[in-house]
């Protein structure tokens, strides 16, 4: 790995917010388009997938760390209700989708879009900036992203990990991609060979063979 590399742990939780972003605007710009409701429903459920291994993350594991190292920092924000209001706009959206109603589809995903922008972005402003300090060093940060990571191990490895690294690569420049990729390496520790094929496998053969030399993946069998 390149000496004038930070990794930073958390990287894996913020990636991933940029993942759905994608992923959410994907979907609205193809209901708009028009595209058939199979096509939407087969973009939606990788992302509603994400979405579900995400919010296990930060309610089960992510939230009640800040809370406790930092006085109730996500209590007082209010960011559970967040998840609350993002379940019935996404239940709505799912409604419209089961009846191929595709006007009410629309309106679903339109009354979603702020909402779930506005969950993205009331996280990031209240959560980003205690991350460095949630352990001293940097091995102590990776240490608490590998308990969020195993909140649901089987569920990252099967609906986030490729999900996340391939939205980066098709949509953000090759430094957030090894970010994300260097992120994991670092938490997932001696289990990270388990997870490397789901990487290597959800990136262009031009980013595996960058990170390959950058340090991150392994050469190809």
């Amino acid at each position: 790995m390149s000496t004038d590399f930070t990794v930073r742990p958390f990287a894996f939780m913020r990636l991933t917010h940029e993942a759905l972003r994608a992923g959410f605007a994907d979907i609205r710009a193809a209901v708009h388009e028009g595209a058939s409701v199979d096509a939407v429903r087969a973009r939606y459920v990788d992302l509603a997938r994400c979405i579900a291994v995400h919010a296990a993350q930060e309610d089960q594991m992510f939230f009640p760390i800040l809370d406790a190292r930092f006085d109730g920092a996500v209590r007082d924000a209010d960011l559970r209700t967040a998840h609350a209001r993002e379940d019935a706009l996404q239940a709505a959206f799912e409604d419209a989708l089961e009846r191929a109603d595709r006007d009410a589809l629309r309106v679903a995903v339109d009354a979603w879009a702020p909402s779930f922008e506005a969950h993205l972005a009331d996280e990031e402003a209240v959560m980003m900036p205690l991350t460095q300090t949630v352990a001293d060093t940097p091995e102590g940060r990776a240490a608490v992203v590998r308990r969020i990571m195993e909140v649901d191990w089987e569920g990252m490895k099967r609906d986030q990990l490729g999900y996340v690294t391939a939205s980066l690569a098709a949509t953000k420049p090759l430094g957030p991609v090894r970010m994300f990729v260097a992120a994991v390496q670092t938490s997932a520790g001696d289990a990270y060979p388990e997870l490397e094929p789901i990487l290597r496998g959800a990136l262009p053969a031009e980013h595996a063979q960058a990170l390959h030399g950058m340090g991150h993946l392994s050469a190809p069998a």
